[in-house]
């Protein structure tokens, strides 16, 4: 067959835009797919096979009957962040899309334990019946991809592979092969351990999330965030702070600048955390009345919930009337020159305030 004058290639010059349109198309709906199941991953991507890679395929095999018969035109990658993760896409996928099982393979079963090489599941899937029927996909009707799925660390072996240039055991020395084996290996018990290190986070924060902890528990994402959401004095607070202030309390909650800040500030548990609140809450009301003054005549503007906790933050650098804690509480929100000393003439004002108060009951 002559390539360069019909045959195949001339065929797929005449079609690669349906294809490139298919594997966009392909990549959308199992994004959309994803998302409706809640299935976090990486990355999708999608690629068309260009002509000159098609020319070279086809030369090295050129028994293809048509172009139906070549499954890796269009293609799409999905790669999650956990090896498990991998079989919750692909039960995904093989329900929602006609699979040509002769053609696929789960190369994490059919590769035997001591072959070289990493793993993924490698599916070649076309529209089915159902979505075929629908206008928007009718055009895609009896066109295949391929649907690549694995883990970030399978990507990462498969990548550093292809850049070496690493395709057959025979042209690699046996010592190199075994540094792969052994590499192999290591990421493979990688995946499995950031598995478990999910599974742990997830136990630790459902022992957590929606019980009263306990003031010893040391503050850290799962804790503070838990007590934030949870707290009736926190809550209360945060409400009278947001209605002060023309704040709209939601959900988004900075944790790792506020633990930061904490630990700053010689904050470790939530026992201390609570105490400071209660004991400055005139204080931390007082700094939202001054912010309130500020904000006159501005709209109402989202804050996430905690904010007492970062005004007990300001209150607690003022008082404490260090410059050096001050600068390096500026420092870490990124402050400027001026806002230190404002801390210091509120915290000069507030220590000054309880002097008087303190006369007063006497």
């Amino acid at each position: 067959m002559d390539l360069k004058d019909g045959g195949l290639v001339k065929d797929f010059e005449l079609e690669r835009a349906r294809y490139e349109s298919f594997a966009a198309t392909v990549s959308g709906l199992l994004e959309r797919l994803l998302k409706a199941e809640e299935i976090g991953v990486h990355s999708i991507s999608f690629r068309c096979k260009e002509v000159a890679s098609l020319e070279k395929k086809i030369t090295a095999k050129p028994s293809y009957p048509s172009l139906a018969h070549i499954t890796d035109l269009a293609g799409v990658r999905v790669i999650t962040h956990y090896s498990d993760d991998v079989d919750r896409v692909a039960v995904l996928v093989e329900s929602e899309f006609s699979i040509d099982t002769d053609n696929s393979i789960d190369k994490r079963v059919a590769l035997d334990p001591d072959r070289f090489g990493y793993l993924s599941l490698h599916y070649v899937a076309s529209m089915n019946a159902e979505r075929s029927k629908l206008r928007e996909y009718s055009a895609f009707r009896g066109l295949k991809v391929e649907i690549q799925v694995r883990s970030i660390l399978q990507h990462t072996w498969a990548e550093i592979e292809h850049d070496i240039g690493y395709k057959s055991t025979v042209q690699v020395p046996r010592h190199i092969r075994r540094k792969f084996s052994r590499l192999a290996g290591l990421l493979e018990l990688a995946d499995q351990e950031f598995v478990s290190i999910r599974t742990d986070l997830d136990a630790y924060e459902n022992s957590i999330e929606g019980k009263e902890s306990t003031e010893e528990a040391l503050l850290d994402k799962v804790t503070y965030t838990s007590y934030v959401l949870n707290d009736s004095d926190c809550l209360g607070l945060d409400k009278v702070v947001a209605e002060s202030c023309r704040y709209k309390l939601v959900e988004i909650i900075e944790t790792e600048k506020c633990l930061a800040v904490c630990a700053l500030l010689e904050i470790p548990t939530l026992g201390i955390l609570s105490q400071q609140l209660n004991e400055n809450r005139a204080a931390i009301i007082l700094r939202a009345e001054i912010v309130a003054e500020s904000r006159a005549g501005l709209p109402l503007a989202d804050i996430g919930r905690g904010v007492c906790v970062f005004f007990l933050h300001q209150v607690i650098v003022a008082k404490s009337q260090n410059l050096e804690l001050a600068k390096a509480y500026c420092a870490l929100n990124d402050w400027s020159e001026e806002f230190v000393t404002y801390l210091m003439e509120f915290g000069a004002d507030l220590i000054s305030r309880n002097s008087t108060e303190v006369g007063e009951s006497d």
